[in-house]
């Protein structure tokens, strides 16, 4: 499910942002994407990878055939795609009255061997391997160029690449189950074609020999005559990152693309900075004075607080205690502008440097985060005034400096005035989306939201919400056919019964158990389904790696009509979660435990994090329930993804957008949607993700 406050996203991100930004540069769209959205021809594939990063959104149309997909350059040599088809006139025995269908499908491409001066590279692919397997294929395919402007390609391919008309048992009964025992079986084709770069510029000529007999869509349904295996294309590419594409595939039929290219690894804005300079450091002179007299100044430290705040409130930093010794300072702060970590540590220890008296060598930083102290980042005041200029700092400043977990506050520490208590509200339009089920591939619904945030102390805080539908179609989602409890898959009654609607209501408080150890409380209505207790305790060392948690919330299902009331039903649930980093950039998160209809199972998710937020990843969850008994999909998978705004926008923000690719509300393997996780709040402060962007540390 996509939440409401991700439509600006895909409105303004993607679009404006990515097709009007003068200063948009992205990388070659060499090579171009099939009609399936994966590297390739015209509807086969080729041996080639797109730019590591790189996400192209991609739709095309034929012959009563939609496809739109999102590929994903996971690695250097991995692609992924998800892909959502719909396939009009597609009636099936089974079921004579239906007119069309829609199916979620996954494709995967590694490359295995690069090209060389005098050999072609060489890759191999899975196409639908997780659906319905109504476009299941598999293939082993090579490309050469033979010109700066002229690519061949060649392949055989299995399943629909086969050239025949022999159809695989199909595994619509279990959508979303692997069918492992196919793959690369029974008969083979051949498919090849060579794609030309024409002298007329920014387009290309393709032409293909396609092994795809479209035997379900032409001999079982009619759908178009398929009169020739050879199809020819020409491409657009009116901007970088943008391809449009006119087909004649097949001998009958005209078709349409268009595929639009989003590096992650690359502002939109990368030739110009919206963000202010930082204050300079103020080095000490050779012979500083090194006494400490000034600590008998009455209010020294609140004047330090008041030169700080001076300093880094235009940055979006302020402070929320100053503990002072002689040598020693630490300022604890509050971050509400930098996504990335160490650009906020960076500006907070040059506004030290600027303010603290000269005896004044060690700066403890500590950023609050919720009123939970996150980290500590310990900082010689001589490495700033050494490194500053120096063209290995960032790298060096961190390898110096040490990170570790927050201890209590300090005894001589002053918090700063009027912080709490804070109250906070906002009203606007919501939306929520829901993507790719069976029936139809968009439901929304639209209307106000009125939010409130009281923060009473450091940690303890009291929010509600609610809503007010104007319009929308989410209650005509369709309903799970699984056996389990209705702990999801009634979201259509909640979408129709509430409204309005009271979205949750909650008391919470984050607290420090030990220097590693960071809890969470959370009680109320905790979500638009569930309410109860919560809770949950994560040990994570800030410069390791890896940390463990565990959560444990005692929840009841909430009325339809989303006010104060509570059905009959109520679970026990909680898991075991461990977090790591799996390469540079990977990160993966394994939980274990009890999900909210009672069923037991584990999740995975791997995720890629790049230095500038942006989170790309997959997860599944697989649980006890039977295929049968848990519905359509067998299993709960989906696509995440974060965008960061200041990626967007080209100047520093901690907002963001989640992206959760999931296209049903499904029982199995459901958890409670908590609202504030204790991992994400911690882990930018800590390793491994403060020295992905340790490069920031003096932006």
């Amino acid at each position: 499910m996509i939440t409401h406050r991700k439509l600006s996203v895909l409105s303004s991100v993607l679009g404006a942002t990515l097709l009007t930004s003068p200063a948009f540069s992205q990388a070659s769209y060499w090579p171009s994407t099939s009609a399936y959205g994966m590297p390739g021809l015209i509807d086969m594939p080729t041996a080639e990878s797109l730019p590591d990063g790189q996400l192209v959104i991609s739709s095309s149309r034929f012959a009563e055939q939609q496809k739109t997909a999102l590929a994903f350059q996971i690695s250097p040599r991995l692609t992924g795609a998800f892909r959502y088809s719909v396939l009009n006139r597609w009636a099936s025995i089974a079921k004579p009255d239906v007119t069309h269908t829609a199916d979620r499908s996954f494709d995967f491409q590694f490359r295995v061997f690069d090209e060389g001066q005098y050999t072609p590279s060489v890759a191999i692919g899975l196409r639908d391997f997780i659906g319905a397997g109504l476009l299941g294929a598999e293939y082993l395919v090579a490309t050469k160029s033979v010109t700066p402007t002229v690519k061949v390609t060649g392949g055989l391919g299995w399943g629909r690449l086969s050239n025949t008309d022999t159809i695989r048992k199909s595994s619509v009964d279990q959508g979303g189950t692997p069918n492992y025992d196919q793959w690369f079986t029974g008969p083979v084709g051949f498919f090849g074609g060579v794609e030309w770069i024409t002298p007329v510029e920014n387009l290309t000529f393709k032409l293909e020999y396609s092994s795809d007999q479209y035997h379900r869509e032409t001999d079982d349904r009619n759908v178009f005559d398929r009169k020739s295996s050879v199809n020819i294309a020409f491409e657009y590419t009116p901007i970088e990152n943008l391809q449009l594409g006119l087909y004649y595939l097949y001998g009958s039929e005209l078709g349409l693309s268009f595929s639009i290219a989003v590096d992650p690894k690359t502002t939109p804005f990368k030739n110009a900075s919206f963000e202010g300079a930082p204050t300079p450091i103020a080095a000490r002179p050779a012979n500083y004075s090194t006494d400490t007299s000034w600590l008998n100044v009455e209010g020294i430290n609140e004047r330090g607080q008041d030169q700080l705040n001076q300093l880094l409130n235009p940055q979006g930093i302020s402070v929320e205690a100053l503990s002072l010794n002689g040598t020693q300072a630490e300022l604890r702060f509050r971050n509400s502008r930098y996504n990335a970590s160490a650009q906020a540590f960076g500006r907070a220890a040059r506004a030290m440097a600027h303010v603290m008296p000269d005896s004044v060598n060690t700066f403890v930083l500590t950023p609050m985060e919720n009123g939970l102290a996150a980290a500590s980042l310990t900082v010689s005041r001589r490495d700033l005034e050494q490194l500053e200029h120096d063209i290995q700092g960032a790298e060096l400043i961190l390898e110096r400096s040490t990170l570790s977990g927050a201890g209590p506050m300090p005894e001589n520490a002053v918090t700063a005035q009027g912080l709490y208590p804070d109250f906070s509200y906002s009203f606007g339009p919501y939306l929520n989306l829901s993507l790719f089920d069976p029936a139809e591939p968009v439901r929304a619904d639209v209307g106000l939201r009125a939010s409130a945030t009281y923060q009473a102390s450091p940690g303890l805080s009291f929010s509600g919400s609610v809503r007010k539908k104007l319009t929308g179609n989410l209650n005509d989602a369709i309903e799970s056919d699984s056996e389990l409890p209705k702990v999801r898959s009634n979201s259509a009654l909640y979408s129709s019964q509430g409204d309005p609607a009271l979205e949750y209501l909650t008391g919470e408080y984050l607290f420090k158990a030990g220097r590693d150890l960071y809890g969470r409380v959370s009680a109320g209505y905790l979500e638009a389904m569930f309410g109860g207790v919560s809770t949950e305790l994560i040990w994570k060392p800030a410069q390791q790696n890896w940390g463990l948690g565990v959560d444990l919330a005692y929840v009841k299902q909430r009325d339809f009509n989303m006010r104060l009331g509570f059905q009959d039903y109520s679970v026990l649930t909680g898991h075991l979660s461990t977090y790591f980093q799996i390469a540079k950039e990977y990160q993966g998160e394994v939980s274990v435990g009890r999900y909210l209809a009672g069923d037991w199972g584990s999740t995975f998710a791997v995720n890629r994090v790049f230095d500038n937020g942006w989170k790309i990843g997959a997860y599944a969850t697989i649980s006890e329930t039977s295929f049968d008994n848990f519905g359509e999909g067998n299993f709960d998978k989906g696509i995440r993804m974060t965008i960061p705004m200041s990626w967007a926008l080209g100047r520093p923000s901690k907002r963001d957008y989640a992206l959760d690719l999931n296209s049903l509300a499904r029982d199995g393997g459901a958890k409670l949607n908590n609202r504030t996780p204790l991992y994400p709040i911690i882990e930018d402060y800590h390793a491994p993700n403060l020295g992905n962007g340790q490069g920031r540390f003096w932006r």
